[in-house]
């Protein structure tokens, strides 16, 4: 490990996609303590419904998404460049939450094209009956 850069031999950046708190710049500033707001791409997501777990999102995959509509989650983008900020964002979403790849699309804030890119998304892990139906609520969380 490169004590430096937070890096290791074996660490890959990684395109993650955030649906909840973590696409809010200011929460993921602080949780990263990253110096300036960080660079977000929109983008999207199909085959996933989301569920609260509280006032948190938790993504949870669609049993058949073509019977459920498969309608898109939106989200933001964020590319993980060192270990240790890929650590602090695991931290954050604790045990009740995976990491699985995906296919999805980032969307161009000029010109909306829609880019297939491989990534990878918080899933949640935990208990599903302690998830409710409802709509996570962004300013909940936001820095005034």
């Amino acid at each position: 490990m490169d004590q430096s850069t937070g890096t290791s031999t074996d660490f890959k950046p990684t395109l993650l996609f955030f649906y909840g708190t973590l696409r809010i710049p200011s929460v993921l500033k602080r949780i990263l303590n990253l110096s300036e707001h960080p660079i977000l791409t929109p983008a999207e997501i199909t085959g996933y419904k989301i569920k609260l777990w509280g006032p948190y999102p938790a993504l949870v995959k669609c049993e058949d998404p073509a019977a459920e509509g498969s309608v898109p989650i939106a989200g933001s983008t964020y590319n993980v460049t060192n270990q240790t900020h890929l650590q602090r964002l695991n931290t954050y979403e604790g045990a009740n939450y995976t990491l699985e790849s995906i296919v999805l699309h980032e969307i161009s804030p000029e010109t909306g094209e829609r880019v297939a890119k491989e990534g990878n998304i918080y899933v949640w892990n935990g208990l599903p009956d302690i998830l409710k139906d409802g709509v996570f609520k962004p300013e909940f969380f936001e820095k005034k």
